[in-house]
């Protein structure tokens, strides 16, 4: 099966996904409603600063909760995709408002993660 590049939308309202990828080098993305693989690329849309900031590739499925310390709520217990720090982007080019222009709907439209958005993530890719 061919890898695939998602955009997924990390609510920082719930959990600091920047500081977990940053101090571990990964985060923990739940399996409910997603169906990741490994190799697969995700690229995260980050609720508090509005642009893609981070570049991850899914290396392990059916995991425990490895950053349950970040969570500002409390963490959901469920098993997870292992999601691994690839890139960190600090440019302004993948704002919301930039990927507007390739198809972006905001973050509310990320309630699934996006994989057949072919302009918006080719452009993504070709930023990063």
């Amino acid at each position: 099966m061919k890898n695939k590049t998602r955009l997924a939308f990390a609510n920082e309202k719930k959990c600091r996904h920047a500081d977990a990828l940053k101090e571990q080098g990964f985060i923990s993305w739940t399996m409910y409603r997603n169906r990741f693989y490994i190799g697969d690329i995700v690229y995260l849309f980050m609720s508090d600063d509005r642009y893609v900031r981070f570049k991850t590739v899914v290396v392990e499925t059916d995991c425990e909760r490895g950053d349950t310390a970040y969570w500002i709520i409390p963490a959901p217990k469920d098993k997870t995709y292992k999601l691994k720090l690839i890139a960190e982007y600090e440019g302004d080019e993948l704002g919301e408002e930039v990927l507007a222009r390739y198809g972006f709907k905001g973050g509310k439209s990320l309630e699934r993660t996006i994989c057949n958005k072919i302009d918006l993530l080719n452009y993504i890719q070709s930023v990063f």
